[in-house]
C-alpha cells in the first residue's frame, strides 16, 4: 500500500524504512556476521553511511592484511585505548565495480593472537559439521572451496577432510587481526570507537540483568513494576555515567565499574543521636583517587 512502512525483513527493505522514518543520514553500525557483498552493495547502492565489521577470511582482505603486514607494528602505527593496545592501518578501498570511495582500517592485537587461532579452528568445526551434514550456507562456500578437500567416494558418498596447507597458512599469518570496513569514517581509531559503541545496548541489558538485578521483577502489581523500572532506568544511567568516566579517566583505566563500586562500599557515614552528629570512615587511598577522579569533596 501507497505510504506503508517497509517489511524490514531484508537489508534492502530496513534502509527503505530508515527512508520512510527520516532517518537517511543515519549512521548504521553493523556485526561482522552481517557482512556479504550484497549487503555492502546494498548500503552503498541507497547511500547509507555505515561501519562494519569484516571476517578476515575473505581473500580481499587477506590481501591487504597482506600489503601492510610487514610495516604494521612500526611504531607510527602505536595506539593505546583504554583496554588494549594496537597497531592499526587505513586503506582507501574503491568498492565494487562502481569502485564507491570506502575505507579499510586494519588492526592488530599480538595478545588476541591465541584467541583468533582458536576461534578459527571453532569456525572450522562448524563449516565441517555443515558439509557433511549437506546443511550447507551460501555466506560459506568460499570458506569451504579454500579450508576442505571434498571427495566423492562411490557407494560412501562425500568425504571431507581440511586443507591442512591453507588454514595452517592462515594461522600463522593473520592470527591477531581484525578489520572494519566504512564508508564514513576515514579514522580508524574513531571507526573502532563507533563499532564498540555499538556494545553500549548490550552492556546495559547486562548490567540491568546483573549488576542491577533485574533478571526476576519480584513485584505484586503493576504500579509496583512502573516504580521499580523507573529507579532502574534512573540506576543504569548512573553505571553508565561511571562507566563513561572510567574509560576518559587514565588514573581508573585498571578498574571495571563493578569493582569501582566494591571499592566505595566500604566507605561508611554513621550519624549519631543527638549533639554528636555525623562521621564519615576515613576513606583509603584508592577511595581518594576515585572520588577525585569524580570531583567528589567529603
Amino acid at each position: 500500500m501507497p505510504g506503508s512502512i517497509p517489511d524490514v525483513r531484508t537489508l534492502k527493505n530496513f534502509i527503505k524504512t530508515l527512508n520512510y522514518l527520516n532517518l537517511s543520514q543515519l549512521h548504521m553500525v553493523i556485526d561482522r556476521g552481517f557482512y556479504s557483498k550484497t549487503n555492502i552493495d546494498e548500503l552503498l547502492e541507497y547511500k547509507r553511511k555505515f561501519t562494519i565489521g569484516v571476517p578476515i577470511q575473505r581473500q580481499w582482505v587477506e590481501s591487504i592484511i597482506d600489503e601492510f603486514y610487514e610495516q604494521i607494528q612500526m611504531p607510527d602505527n602505536y595506539n593505546k585505548t583504554d583496554v588494549e593496545t594496537l597497531y592499526v592501518k587505513t586503506k582507501l578501498y574503491p568498492w565494487g565495480e562502481s569502485r564507491k570511495r570506502t575505507y579499510v582500517h586494519v588492526y592488530y592485537n599480538s595478545h588476541v593472537a591465541a584467541v583468533a587461532f582458536d576461534k578459527f579452528t571453532e569456525e572450522l568445526l562448524t563449516y565441517k559439521e555443515e558439509l557433511e551434514s549437506g546443511q550447507l550456507l551460501k555466506s560459506h562456500e568460499e570458506y569451504y572451496q579454500r579450508y576442505f578437500i571434498i571427495k566423492e567416494i562411490p557407494k560412501r558418498g562425500c568425504k571431507v577432510q581440511y586443507n591442512n596447507d591453507t588454514i595452517q597458512k592462515h594461522r600463522n599469518r593473520y592470527s591477531g587481526f581484525f578489520v572494519l570496513l566504512s564508508n564514513a569514517t576515514k579514522d580508524a581509531m574513531d571507526a573502532l570507537r563507533i563499532y564498540r559503541n555499538k556494545d553500549v545496548v548490550e552492556n546495559s541489558f547486562d548490567d540491568l540483568k546483573n549488576q542491577l538485578d533485574m533478571r526476576h521483577l519480584r513485584v505484586q502489581n503493576s504500579l509496583t513494576m512502573d516504580d521499580r523500572l523507573f529507579v532502574q532506568f534512573l540506576a543504569l544511567i548512573f553505571i553508565n555515567a561511571i562507566r563513561e568516566k572510567i574509560r576518559n579517566k587514565k588514573e581508573l583505566e585498571n578498574y571495571t565499574t563493578r569493582e569501582l563500586l566494591e571499592e566505595m562500599d566500604t566507605l561508611t557515614k554513621i550519624t549519631y543521636s543527638g549533639r554528636y552528629g555525623s562521621i564519615i570512615s576515613e576513606p583509603t587511598k584508592k577511595q581518594r583517587i576515585i572520588m577525585e577522579a569524580f570531583s567528589i569533596e567529603l
